[in-house]
């Protein structure tokens, strides 16, 4: 595929015209062609608050047989709020070879990084425990801010077939939507018309924040709703309390449901005047799947079902990591160049599958550590012992780690587990699965991005 495009502008006013050529060549053996004419526009009205943009992408000579370049119809605008926030809105139609659809989305649109230097000026003396990671993990960070305490979030998103349907074989990448909309759904269908909602509102005071979301899809194969609710407190210096509830129902037409409910409680204790370092998150989880058949996917989509008829799990899970971080005085103690760790995951489940009981309690321990070598490379090791109810089932999980830091605030780990073992609950405190893996970490912000520029 190529593409080539003029643009003229003068003042608030934007021309292009271009031109577009695809050629795909399908496992068939067969030939999917397009060849394209771009033309369109954009003007800004009101003092620049009001930009309206239009687009149009034809065929030459009917040649629009590419799925992915079929012959567009696109008009979109934008409305400055402010100098960060914009409502946006968007309304396009496709007419391929073998489909025409519409689609339509609106919601908000921020300028980069403009709404993270808003939240960080409103929380920097609020939540202090690494503020915009915790707001980014309880879902405060909404877009639009209505007053210094107040901010909202909405958004639509839908789209609609008019007539015929996307042939799965004209589909290069059979994992991956169409560039000119399309999915795949839960029943493994390329497209489907749907329209989805989502509103949510926060409320941030000198030691409190809270937000909430609601969401609703409904879609030809099924419909989904939830929200989700979060609270979050500052106690002190570097020790934060979180909260967090959710609840979503989804529905596949003639085939399952599923109900899926969570309660968690987070504690951090992070001090920067302490070597010591605490966290903990306590859950609730249950998850409902009624009507199953094994191998069907879900109602939401994902992995095929493993079970069949009606079952409930229930999961009580509680996850503790202590860190310690001596400090380096150079006294030449190897001691003094390290950091150690240690993990304790406890669970107790009760599960129900059919008119079937299954409960018990299982622990996972783990131990890390590293030794600085230079500033730059770090070795260490990590292993883990998973044991279930009572000590009648066993599995490990461990082997060495190489930690490089290729810049500031990067993290680049390599290791091996020579054993290992999967785990859902605890798969994102510890990487327990045997083999090799690579884990990156980057440590920023906007004030932080803003430099590199």
């Amino acid at each position: 595929a190529g593409a080539g495009e003029l643009e003229y502008r003068k003042d608030a006013i934007t021309m292009r015209a271009g031109v577009k050529h695809a050629d795909d060549r399908l496992s068939t053996g067969e030939t999917n062609r397009s060849t394209l004419v771009t033309m369109g526009g954009s003007i800004r009205l009101l003092n620049n608050k009001l930009e309206l943009d239009a687009q149009t992408e034809f065929g030459l000579g009917g040649s629009e047989s590419s799925v992915d370049f079929p012959n567009r119809h696109r008009f979109g605008a934008r409305y400055a709020i402010n100098d960060a926030v914009k409502i946006i809105g968007g309304y396009e139609i496709t007419d391929g070879e073998t489909h025409q659809s519409q689609t339509l989305r609106g919601g908000f649109e921020l300028t980069p990084w403009a709404g993270g230097r808003v939240l960080a000026t409103a929380n920097r003396q609020d939540i202090t425990e690494f503020g915009p990671r915790s707001y980014a993990a309880y879902g405060l960070a909404q877009s639009l801010r209505l007053s210094d305490a107040w901010s909202v979030d909405l958004s639509v998103d839908g789209n609609e077939t008019f007539s015929g349907a996307i042939d799965p074989a004209d589909v290069l990448n059979p994992a991956h939507p169409v560039a000119a909309g399309g999915f795949l759904s839960s029943t493994g269908a390329l497209t489907e018309d749907f329209i989805a909602l989502s509103v949510g509102a926060t409320y941030r005071s000198k030691e409190w924040s809270w937000a909430t979301r609601a969401e609703y899809r409904a879609a030809d194969t099924g419909d989904r709703y939830g929200f989700t609710s979060a609270v979050l407190k500052q106690i002190g210096g570097g020790t934060t309390l979180g909260g967090l509830v959710s609840y979503f129902h989804a529905t596949l037409d003639n085939g399952p449901t599923t109900d899926a409910t969570s309660v968690e409680l987070s504690y951090a204790n992070r001090r920067d005047d302490s070597r010591w370092s605490f966290l903990d998150k306590l859950e609730l989880r249950e998850d409902k799947v009624r009507d199953a058949v094994a191998g069907q996917a879900g109602p939401i989509g994902g992995a095929a079902l493993t079970v069949s008829g009606d079952v409930t799990s229930r999961r009580i899970v509680n996850s503790l990591s202590i860190n310690y971080t001596p400090i380096d005085e150079d006294d030449g103690l190897f001691l003094e160049r390290g950091e150690y760790s240690v993990f304790w995951g406890t669970r107790y489940v009760f599960d129900k599958f059919g008119v079937d009981d299954v409960k018990g309690w299982s622990n996972v321990f783990g131990l890390d550590f590293k030794f600085d070598i230079q500033d730059v490379l770090d070795i260490g090791g990590a292993g883990t012992v998973r044991v279930g109810t009572g000590a009648r089932s066993i599995a490990y999980s461990g082997g060495p780690t190489v930690t490089f830091v290729p810049m500031d605030n990067t993290n680049l780990m390599l290791g091996y587990n020579v054993v290992g073992f999967d785990d859902r609950d605890f798969e994102e405190a510890r990487y327990t699965r045997d083999g090799v893996y690579v884990t990156f970490k980057l440590k920023f912000d906007q004030n932080s991005i803003g430099k590199m520029f």
